[in-house]
């Protein structure tokens, strides 16, 4: 009985301590650690998701798009990108597309996986397109599938904004275009050009050759995908004499007419020799900018000395960036004169020991053809919401005036004298005043300069009365050691010709209504557009011209004159390629057929071909 009795005890005491036990665990896991342990098990059934914003879309000053998300994942085959896959032909996942592709990659710049911007306008507007993601809480099954609750809290994703752009696609395409074919023409390494209204300050046109498609960028190195227009600095040799000229102006130190002794071409200073590309003798000083004559603005740079010199560069903004809204801009390089050597100023005042980028000489060039005021380079337009209202529009921004209206006025004229008798003739453009500058600078190696590799430049705007037009190319190493007169000047003239020319742009009406020569009024003017863009007597349809869905009809050329018949090809849209010269006899394609802007067209002539 005491054993039947102890054991009764036991159990007894056991069943009490498991109790507790238990009634102390359920305490502690539903009292004390409670909240802890909801809050686990929600985590485990309910999951709250990102619900991503829709990047806003880049625009043309016109409203092309320049870049856009499609509304999903959408799959696109590489012919609708108008891009090739040599190794397969399966579908791209993409959510980011680029209409213009190549023609403006480095300018547009692309996103990464993760949807932020990695260069050019996707990456220095990259907070105003991207918007603000929202999220969303939803519950998991036992099956682990989800679904969300009504009355579960969320919020909204807030698309991103539109960023409109100061460029023109169709310039862009134009200016792509031919700088392509002329680097590939000249065997160069490289080329780059910008256009921009020289009194505003708008980049209309920015292009790179090498460039890449922002729709793959991974084919692409990362030298590609570099803005070389803004991120690449070279020495400009004869093209910074404006410069040196507009100094020596604005300190009166030298006249239009005044003689200088080009020495036969030769100019000995401190143990170097300074050459000229031909031997010349007594020139007056608009002669020797006409002729690009190094001995003169060696000796034009000794009079205006160092100091002077120096400020006018700086005042010209080189040696800092232009401050405009794109990623890798480059300051340039502009020694301090305590740093100067005994050669230094001579040699700086050809356009040697400085570095610039092709923005700068741009901002340059305008503030002469801007009756001397710097003006900042613009490239947004505006940016507006989702439902296209205006949030911010930048405003033209004048710097700081450089030169007086009258030095402005005079270097205007000097630079005219250059296209139109000097080194800058294969530039010109009939019945059309252009203004503009040369340069061929020898490209270091060891420092010593090569003789086989060198820049190739030109920067000129029309018409010199009333600018409305800058544009400046650059050509890297063009084969056979060509010059900026040949190598540059032609490719100027072939894309202010194809944009004066383009039925959709307006800048043909803006040099008749701007007095496109001194001298002539508006009545006077007809015969200008006569001489840009005729190419028959009779009246063409400009619905005729202009297509649909962006193709063009081929004219017939055929029986024409060469001339003409380039006219005709440019003012329907197309680049035309000029075999032989005379009368066109063959084309190709056929007129009548059906083709995109910017499409070439071979005309085959009489003789020659």
């Amino acid at each position: 009985m005491n054993r039947f009795r102890a054991r009764l005890i036991f159990f007894a005491v056991l069943f009490v301590v498991a109790a507790t036990a238990v009634t102390a665990r359920l305490f502690i896991v539903q009292v004390l650690r409670g909240p802890q342990f909801a809050a686990r098990s929600r985590s485990q059934s309910q999951q709250r998701c990102i619900l991503p914003a829709n990047r806003g879309a880049i625009y043309d000053r016109n409203g092309r798009v320049l870049a856009a998300c499609t509304q999903s994942d959408l799959s696109l085959t590489d012919d609708l990108l108008g891009a090739q896959e040599p190794d397969n032909k399966s579908l791209q996942r993409i959510k980011r597309v680029y209409p213009l592709q190549e023609a403006a990659g480095p300018l547009v710049g692309y996103i990464g996986k993760d949807g932020y911007g990695l260069g050019g306008v996707e990456f220095s507007f990259d907070k105003q397109l991207r918007g603000e993601d929202g999220w969303t809480m939803v519950s998991r099954d036992g099956r682990n599938q989800r679904y969300r609750k009504i009355g579960m809290p969320y919020k909204e994703p807030r698309s991103g904004s539109g960023v409109y752009l100061t460029i023109d696609a169709e310039i862009q395409k134009i200016v792509y275009s031919v700088l392509k074919q002329s680097v590939e023409a000249q065997k160069a390494r490289g080329g780059r050009c910008v256009v921009m209204d020289p009194v505003t300050g708008k980049i209309l046109a920015m292009a790179n050759e090498p460039s890449f498609d922002p729709n793959f960028p991974g084919r692409f190195s990362l030298d590609q995908r570099q803005n070389a227009c803004i991120s690449s600095i070279y020495e400009p040799g004869s093209t910074f004499k404006l410069v040196n000229a507009a100094a020596a102006l604005r300190e009166n130190i030298i006249k239009e007419r005044d003689i200088l002794d080009g020495d036969n071409g030769v100019y000995k200073i401190y143990h170097e020799t300074i050459r000229d590309h031909e031997p010349f003798g007594r020139l007056t000083f608009a002669q020797a900018m006409a002729f690009s004559s190094n001995v003169c603005f060696a000796k034009i740079a000794k009079e205006v000395g160092a100091d002077r010199l120096f400020r006018c560069t700086q005042d010209f903004g080189f040696g800092e960036r232009c401050g405009i809204a794109l990623p890798g801009e480059e300051c340039g390089i502009l020694h301090p004169v305590r740093s100067w050597s005994g050669r230094t100023l001579v040699t700086m005042g050809i356009g040697q020991e400085i570095s610039v980028t092709l923005l700068q000489m741009m901002a340059a060039y305008a503030a002469v053809a801007n009756n001397g005021i710097i003006v900042s380079p613009l490239i947004c337009e505006k940016i507006v919401t989702d439902d296209k209202r205006l949030i911010e529009q930048p405003s033209v921004k004048p710097v700081r005036r450089v030169l007086s209206e009258e030095t402005a006025r005079r270097l205007c004229l000097m630079l005219k004298m250059v296209v139109d008798s000097g080194t800058g003739r294969n530039a010109g453009i009939k019945n059309i005043a252009v203004a503009g500058k040369t340069g061929t600078a020898q490209k270091l190696e060891g420092g010593v300069y090569s003789r086989t590799k060198s820049w190739a430049s030109f920067f000129g705007f029309l018409p010199v009365e009333n600018p409305v037009l800058l544009c400046g190319i650059v050509i890297d190493e063009p084969a056979d050691n060509l010059m900026g007169g040949t190598a540059a000047a032609p490719v100027f003239r072939k894309i202010v010709t194809q944009i004066i020319s383009q039925p959709g742009l307006e800048y043909a009406e803006k040099i008749l209504n701007n007095r496109a020569m001194p001298g002539r009024g508006t009545a006077g003017a007809g015969n200008v557009l006569a001489g840009v863009i005729a190419q028959t007597p009779a009246v063409i349809d400009s619905a005729a011209i202009n297509g649909h869905n962006g193709m063009r009809p081929v004219p017939d050329c055929r029986g024409r004159d060469a001339r003409d018949a380039i006219n005709m090809i440019n003012i329907h849209g197309l680049v035309p390629f000029v075999i032989g010269a005379g009368v066109v006899e063959r084309q190709s394609p056929p007129a009548g057929s059906m083709r995109e802007t910017a499409h070439a067209c071979t005309l085959i002539c009489s003789f020659g071909g």
